[in-house]
């Protein structure tokens, strides 16, 4: 199916593309948007858990810590706060909530890695006859800080089916964060769980 469309009215210039190749690429820059959205709640969820450790009463709201860090500094700033207080605490699976918890640190970190991959890269548009058949997506940037020295380009199609892999690989990480929070709230009041000392 082919729709034409006036992009210049006052010149009357045609632009014609084809349905498909656009919904090919619509359908990679939804993924691109839904990547950001699970992003966001991650980021957001990590806040949520940071603010509950610090005042679940909310005595002080809204809270003023953990809103400027970057995301980096907000993970690791967050799994230290969680786990100094399964140490603090005697909670009954206080050990293992740790361990899971440091290792979605880590897995959270790679997850920011993409994240800067897709937003510090270049978008190049291909068109084929005119049409626009898609986009290469290049990231100029160092993979890593410790080969920040050396060449490094990495190029690929932005696909949506790629996007939604990356998605895909954070949903069992996310829901596990989530249960991180409402395990917080079933162990509060913190102070049942003190230390015999």
């Amino acid at each position: 199916m082919e729709i034409v469309h006036r992009a210049a009215p006052c010149r009357n210039v045609p632009v014609t593309f084809t349905l498909d190749l656009m919904s090919d690429v619509d359908r990679a820059f939804q993924a691109l948007g839904e990547f950001v959205i699970a992003f966001q709640w991650v980021e957001n969820k990590y806040r949520e858990i940071g603010w509950f450790i610090l005042d679940p009463e909310r005595k002080r709201w809204p809270p003023r810590a953990l809103r400027t860090e970057s995301n980096a500094r907000l993970i690791d700033g967050v799994t230290k706060l969680y786990t100094q207080r399964t140490r603090t605490y005697q909670f009954p699976n206080g050990a293992e909530k740790a361990k899971d918890f440091l290792s979605l640190r880590d897995q959270f970190h790679t997850l920011r890695q993409h994240r800067n991959s897709f937003f510090h890269s270049t978008f190049t548009e291909i068109k084929t006859a005119g049409e626009v058949a898609g986009y290469l997506r290049s990231d100029v940037r160092p993979p890593h800080k410790s080969n920040a020295g050396g060449a490094h380009c990495a190029h690929e199609w932005l696909s949506a089916d790629a996007i939604y892999k990356v998605i895909g690989e954070y949903a069992e990480p996310s829901f596990r964060l989530g249960q991180h929070f409402v395990q917080l709230v079933h162990w509060y009041p913190f102070e049942r769980y003190a230390n015999e000392v």
